[in-house]
C-alpha cells in the first residue's frame, strides 16, 4: 500500500481513539464532528486491510492490528512534531529518551541533571526494551537506556555497569542484624522478587522450599519500585537491582540483608545513533557517563 494513502489526520484520530478508548471521546477532543470520525476509521480500515477497533459497551479496544499501528502511529506523530519544533530556533532543542519502566525512575533523573545549563528540553519515555531499541533506531528517540542484552545492531552502545541482585529490607525488621542469611532462612518472610524476563526465573524459584507456608509466598514484579514499597510498607524482604535501592540505602530507609544470592546481576546499558552523536543532548549523556557508571553502581 503507498505510503501516501496515510494522512496525518488518520493517525491522529486512530491515536486519540487508541488513547482514550472511544470514539466519541476522541471527537470531543479533536473538536471533530462523531460521524467525521467514524468516516475516517472506516476509510483508514478499509485502506489497511484490517479491522482496528473492536467498538462494545464499555467502549472501543484496539483489535492485534490495531494494536501494532499504535506504536508506529505514536513514533510518525512525535517526529512531525519533532520536526516543526526543530525548526523553530527560538525553542530549547527536544531530546526523547526511553527507558524500561523498571529503570526509568533511576536513570531519568540522573539524565536529566547532565542536560542541566544547556537548552535542551528532555521528553523521558517509557518503553519495553525491544521498543527502546526500535525507537532509538527509527529516529523516534535520540537514546535510550537498557536494562536486558537486546541485539542493537546498528546502534551504538555504551556500558553503564552491571547491577547485582540484593536483598533488602526496612530498617527495623526482625531480620536486621542477622550476620549471614541462606535463601531457606527466608522461608517464614514473604518475599517479592524482581522478574526482569524468563532470566529471572531461576532466581525466584531459589527460594522456593517445601516448608514455605501458603500464605507467606513469593511475589514476583516487574517493578522494583513495587518490590521496594512493599518492603517498607508490608514487611517484605525485597529482592532487586542494587541500583534501585540506592537512594534508600543513602536515606537509611532499607538495610542490606547478607544473603548468599545466585550471582544474578542486570546489564545496564545506553544506546544511541551514531548520526546523533553530535546532538548537544546525546554529547551531554556521553561526556557524563563516568558519573551516571558511578551512580548506577553505588
Amino acid at each position: 500500500m503507498p505510503t501516501s494513502q496515510l494522512e496525518t489526520m488518520d493517525l491522529e484520530v486512530f491515536a486519540a481513539i487508541a488513547r482514550l478508548g472511544s470514539f466519541s471521546a476522541a471527537a470531543a477532543e479533536l473538536r471533530l464532528a462523531a460521524p467525521s470520525v467514524s468516516n475516517r476509521i472506516a476509510g483508514l480500515e478499509r485502506r489497511l486491510g484490517t479491522t482496528l477497533f473492536v467498538r462494545g459497551a464499555r467502549g472501543s479496544k484496539l483489535t492485534p492490528a490495531g494494536q501494532r499501528l499504535a506504536g508506529y502511529a505514536r513514533r510518525c506523530l512525535d517526529l512531525l512534531d519533532e520536526a516543526v519544533r526543530g525548526l523553530d530556533t527560538g525553542t530549547p532543542e527536544r531530546l526523547v529518551l526511553a527507558a524500561p519502566n523498571s529503570f526509568a525512575a533511576t536513570v531519568f533523573p540522573l539524565a536529566f541533571s547532565a542536560l542541566a545549563g544547556l537548552p535542551v528540553a528532555a521528553h523521558g519515555r517509557v518503553a519495553h526494551s525491544r521498543e527502546v531499541v526500535e525507537q532509538v533506531r527509527d529516529g523516534s528517540a535520540h537514546g535510550g537506556f537498557l536494562l536486558t542484552q537486546v541485539a542493537t545492531g546498528s546502534l551504538r552502545s555504551e556500558r553503564l555497569g552491571a547491577s547485582p541482585m540484593v536483598a533488602v529490607c526496612r530498617t527495623g525488621h526482625q531480620l536486621c542484624g542477622e550476620t549471614e542469611l541462606q535463601p531457606d532462612d527466608l522461608v517464614r518472610t514473604t518475599l517479592v522478587v524482581y522478574h526482569w524476563d524468563a532470566e529471572g526465573e531461576p532466581l525466584a524459584a531459589a527460594f522456593d522450599h517445601p516448608e514455605r507456608r501458603r500464605d507467606e509466598p513469593v511475589h514476583t514484579t516487574g517493578s522494583p519500585e513495587t518490590a521496594i514499597s512493599l518492603a517498607l510498607r508490608s514487611d517484605h524482604v525485597a529482592v532487586v537491582p542494587r541500583f534501585a535501592v540506592r537512594s534508600f540505602l543513602r536515606s537509611g530507609q532499607v538495610q542490606l540483608l547478607p544473603v548468599r544470592l545466585p550471582r544474578w546481576s542486570v546489564e545496564l546499558r545506553f544506546v544511541y545513533l551514531a548520526a546523533n552523536a553530535d546532538r548537544p543532548g546525546i554529547t551531554a549523556l556521553l561526556n557524563a557517563l563516568p558519573r551516571l557508571r558511578e551512580e548506577l553502581g553505588s
